[in-house]
């Protein structure tokens, strides 16, 4: 219908061009006037731009329908569209809700867990210190009885540098009396026999020069192993001057052996 309108339209546009284009040349080749029919031009002329603008307008009203109806069906198809979105952006929002409040309750759990281990540490950590004070109390009773077995150690030696002195002492006591004894025995026995008295003033002589020995053996006495070292007679061996049980403690009979 639009089509034929402005079709209408062309063609009485078309017949008033042609018709004033010949008029125009008929005027040149003829000297006569002619005289121009202005109602088939000028009726022509109008209803052809009338059909042509209404055709237009209606063929413009024809697009922009079409276009409305485009544009709808469009905005319909993004309604949809944003309508799946927003259903699926709901969905995802509400598992990842979801997935936050069991994260959220696995991280609490775990808050709580800890924490439990925590105070557990701490109780740990003060039985800890009170072991390690008790400790230290029982390194400084370690310390003192150290100390103490330290005193009595060194007692222990005077002592027993005491009494090896004492027993060497005896012995140089013992020694002399018996070589006392040894020579009134000798002088008796040469006044009844003189044969037999030469033998006894042999025999008082090897037991004097004896007795001396033996009584300057004992005379030689080391309060410890570094006097014994000084004098340069360590290791001491038993049976050697001035070796005492002080001075072997193993009891192996050699004293002094370091």
């Amino acid at each position: 219908m639009v089509t034929a309108i402005m079709n209408l339209g062309s063609l009485a546009l078309l017949f008033a061009i042609v018709y004033i284009i010949i008029y125009f040349v008929q005027k040149r080749r003829s000297k006569r006037d002619k005289v121009l029919n202005k109602k088939v031009f000028y009726g022509s002329l109008i209803t052809g731009l009338v059909l042509t603008s209404l055709g237009g307008g209606f063929l413009t009203e024809d697009e922009n329908a079409e276009k409305v109806e485009t544009l709808t069906e469009e905005n319909e198809e993004l309604h949809d569209e944003l309508e799946s979105t927003h259903s699926d952006h709901e969905k995802a929002i509400a598992e990842l809700e979801q997935q936050y409040e069991e994260e959220v309750a696995d991280l609490t759990a775990e808050i709580e867990k800890s924490s439990g281990n925590i105070e557990e540490y701490e109780e740990q950590i003060a039985e800890l210190e009170e072991e390690n004070e008790q400790i230290d109390s029982l390194s400084d009773e370690v310390d003192e009885l150290s100390a103490e077995n330290d005193s009595l150690n060194d007692t222990i030696s005077d002592l027993e540098s005491d009494l090896a002195s004492a027993e060497s002492n005896a012995a140089t006591a013992s020694s002399n009396s018996s070589s006392d004894s040894s020579s009134g025995s000798s002088s008796e026995s040469s006044s009844e026999n003189d044969s037999g008295s030469e033998s006894s003033t042999s025999n008082g002589s090897e037991s004097d020069s004896s007795s001396s020995e033996s009584s300057s053996d004992s005379s030689v006495y080391y309060k410890n192993c570094t006097e014994a070292k000084e004098a340069g007679a360590a290791p001491v061996h038993e049976g050697d001057p001035g070796y005492a049980s002080h001075l072997d403690r193993d009891g192996d009979g050699i004293g002094c052996e370091t």
